[in-house]
């Protein structure tokens, strides 16, 4: 009886084989060695800027660390009105991507891969007026440098502009993936069914702790809910637990357990 040893060669499954040997989403992911030598750097950078990543197990890091790469190699950042990006801008704003989908298997997104950066507030002529950031339908996502950062200098105010913007790209990219599932799972109604419901609500002036912002659509609602997810969870899981359940569940992931890398279960 013989026995027959099968190497794989390139794309991901050569990425899966070596993963099951090293246990580096590093090799999972093929992620470049130039980026791979930048990652003592980068991860003393997220330990000092985000307490989300800080609270991670080394290896839940390592696969935080590995999936920002990865999308680091694959994005496109432009500085307006003369703002000049730095590698540090970068890693910051793909923070919030990895952050909101880091439940997920799926975290690269095929539409939205160019990032603009601008010093603040930037006016917008479709809209006509000034804005703090804004997910276009044509694949890019604008934010105010400024108000980026403010949205991680506290992690419990409700305002996160990255998780914001993130939440409309994955939004939008869920309405466009060619992945069989996706739709069924994420964009299942519940969100939009609970945002109907909060704005009918609003309308009889219903005391809230969502901020009005909420209620101008169905996209913000959606957007503001995971902006609550992820920095007073405790206050909307305690006040609107079925949206929260909801997300937790779209999401794969529950930030109030900060000992077990946020997953569903409280238990590593």
């Amino acid at each position: 009886m013989c026995s027959i040893t099968i190497i794989l060669y390139g794309g991901r499954w050569y990425g899966w084989v070596k993963f099951g040997i090293t246990g580096n989403y590093n090799d999972r992911y093929n992620v470049r060695r130039k980026h791979r030598d930048d990652q003592s750097a980068i991860e003393t950078l997220l330990h000092e800027k985000y307490r989300y990543y800080r609270n991670l197990s080394p290896k839940a890091k390592n696969k935080f660390l590995a999936r920002l790469c990865k999308v680091l190699e694959q994005s496109e950042f432009a500085g307006h009105h003369g703002l000049e990006i730095t590698d540090e801008m970068k890693v910051c704003v793909l923070f919030s991507k990895i952050q909101l989908t880091f439940g997920l298997r799926r975290f690269h997104f095929k539409r939205f891969k160019k990032f603009i950066l601008y010093p603040e507030s930037f006016y917008s002529r479709y809209f006509e007026s000034y804005l703090k950031g804004l997910t276009s339908g044509a694949g890019f996502v604008s934010f105010s440098w400024h108000d980026f950062q403010e949205g991680y200098l506290v992690h419990n105010d409700k305002f996160n502009l990255g998780l914001h913007e993130m939440a409309h790209a994955l939004r939008l990219e869920l309405q466009h993936t060619e992945y069989p599932g996706w739709k069924t799972i994420y964009l299942n109604g519940k969100m939009d069914q609970k945002a109907l419901e909060e704005m009918k609500l609003a309308e009889r002036d219903v005391p809230n702790i969502l901020r009005e912002y909420a209620f101008t659509s169905k996209e913000e609602f959606f957007s503001v809910c995971v902006e609550y997810f992820f920095e007073v969870p405790e206050l909307l899981k305690a006040h609107k637990p079925e949206i929260f359940d909801t997300l937790s569940g779209m999401l794969n992931q529950n930030p109030m357990h900060i000992h077990s890398d946020y997953s569903l279960s409280a238990e590593m």
